[in-house]
């Protein structure tokens, strides 16, 4: 039989197939599971979620037991999620334990959105600049896919884990700036760097908005103009988890990837 469930799915951007359907993935598409898992007998069920649960947090670094504000359709949707968990884990004492993913970037994904904004120039498919929003000292913490791995498996086996909740998130965060040049450098990019103000960055994704095209959705603006840094000490000290790469290791094998694919 089945030991353990891994609970990966779910739909981001409602896209063509509508805001109704991505609901019915993320929130009926859940409880469906939990409800046959429960009627299996399964042991574990892990969860990922994401980051996005917290919307736009005051203070930094973001805790699990900070208050989730989601901001976006998407963050909404996980946290009815998570909350569906927590009702399975109450009701029929089923053991579950949710992981709050920052974004997770690296080789092989096929929207990294932190790319879209940073290597494509904004989807106006000129890749002869880079571009900086505001000053340039946000800083917005990714997550690398293998790191991602190997915590949802440290989470399947620990006993401590039973329940709980953690965040997961690369250290040592850059700010935009700092991560755009190093990038560049590390990277070989024959590329200019401009500075991109926030208002024209709102103003870019009202006018793509309605084209339904993926760059600078809501979730962009965020990244590219916002702070988020999630504090990851508890993954770290009850699954002795440890992220592997920084942002821009992670920008740097991602682009490498993605010039040998020659996407």
């Amino acid at each position: 039989g089945v030991d353990t469930i891994y609970h990966l799915l779910d739909i981001e951007y409602p896209s063509h197939y509508g805001r109704r359907f991505m609901k019915r993935v993320n929130i009926k598409g859940t409880e469906n599971l939990l409800r046959a898992a429960r009627e299996l007998g399964v042991n574990k069920i892990v969860h990922l979620s994401s980051s996005k649960v917290y919307g736009s947090p005051e203070e930094l670094p973001v805790k699990e037991e900070d208050t989730p504000r989601p901001n976006t359709r998407y963050g909404k949707d996980k946290l009815k999620a998570e909350n569906l968990c927590r009702k399975f884990v109450e009701k029929d004492e089923m053991d579950i334990t949710i992981f709050r993913a920052a974004p997770i970037t690296g080789p092989g994904l096929d929207d990294p959105m932190i790319l879209v904004i940073l290597y494509m120039a904004l989807g106006m498919e000129d890749s002869s600049r880079l571009y900086i929003a505001g000053e340039g000292d946000t800083r917005y913490q990714l997550v690398y896919t293998d790191d991602v791995v190997a915590a949802l498996i440290a989470g399947a086996r620990a006993p401590v884990a039973r329940g709980g909740v953690y965040n997961l998130g690369s250290d040592n965060v850059p700010t935009q700036r700092e991560e755009v040049m190093k990038v560049k450098e590390k990277a070989g990019l024959e590329c200019g760097v401009k500075h991109l103000t926030p208002l024209f960055a709102k103003l870019l994704s009202f006018i793509l908005k309605p084209l339904n095209i993926n760059y600078l959705r809501k979730e962009h603006l965020l990244f590219i103009l916002s702070n988020f840094v999630l504090d990851c000490s508890k993954a770290k000290k009850d699954l002795g988890w440890m992220p592997s790469k920084d942002n821009i290791e992670i920008f740097i094998e991602t682009i490498d990837w993605y010039r040998r694919e020659k996407l």
